[in-house]
C-alpha cells in the first residue's frame, strides 16, 4: 500500500473536490450548471454553501500543494513549479470570491490557465501522448464555450466550461499521481 501513496494521494484529493462540489450544488437549489459559475457557490455574500464550497477550495488547493513538493517535483524540473502554482492560485479563487469582483475574475483566469500550463509542461516533460491528448482538449474548452456563448446565448456563466477543465485536469491529475516516484 505505501508503494501507492501519490496514486493514493491523487484519488483522495479529486473525491475531496468533487464531494464538496456535490455537497455544496445539492445544498443550493438555486444552481443552474447554464445561468451560474462554479465560483457563485463560493460567493460569501449570496450562497448558504460558501464556507464549506471555499474550504473545499482551500484544502484542495493545500494537498495540491503538499504533493507537488513531496512527490511530482521528484520527477520533473518545470511542472511541478506549476503545480505547485496551481493549487497556490486555487486557493486564491476561494480567498478572492466573486465579492471582490475583478480580482476573483483575474485568480479565476490564473487558476484555469496555471492548470492548462501545468498539463502542458507534464505532457512535454514526460513526451507523454495521453497528457498531450488531455491538454488539446483542455486548451479546445475555453474558445468552445466563449463561442457558444456569443452565438447562441445558450450558455451565460462558466460552469459547464470550468467543471469540463476541473474533470480533465483531474483525468491528468491522477494520470500524473500514477508517474510520480513512489
Amino acid at each position: 500500500m505505501v508503494a501507492f501513496k501519490p496514486l493514493i494521494a491523487g484519488i483522495l484529493i479529486a473525491l475531496i473536490f468533487f464531494s464538496s462540489l456535490y455537497y455544496s450544488i445539492t445544498l443550493a437549489d438555486w444552481f443552474d450548471w447554464k445561468r451560474n459559475a462554479l465560483s457563485d457557490l463560493g460567493n460569501s455574500v449570496k450562497s448558504l454553501v460558501a464556507a464549506q464550497f471555499n474550504f473545499g477550495l482551500l484544502l484542495v488547493g493545500l494537498l495540491m500543494i503538499l504533493l507537488a513538493l513531496n512527490y511530482v517535483r521528484r520527477s520533473s524540473r518545470v511542472s511541478w513549479i506549476l503545480f505547485a502554482i496551481s493549487g497556490f492560485f486555487l486557493q486564491t479563487v476561494a480567498t478572492f470570491d466573486e465579492v471582490y469582483g475583478q480580482l476573483h475574475f483575474l485568480v479565476s483566469v490564473a487558476v484555469f490557465t496555471s492548470m492548462g500550463l501545468t498539463i502542458l509542461a507534464d505532457s512535454i516533460e514526460f513526451r507523454s501522448k495521453a497528457m498531450l491528448g488531455i491538454f488539446i482538449l483542455y486548451a479546445l474548452i475555453w474558445p468552445s464555450y466563449f463561442f457558444i456563448k456569443t452565438y447562441t446565448g445558450i450558455l451565460t456563466k462558466a460552469a459547464l466550461a470550468e467543471i469540463s477543465s476541473v474533470i480533465l485536469f483531474m483525468a491528468y491529475f491522477i494520470l500524473r499521481c500514477i508517474k510520480a516516484p513512489r
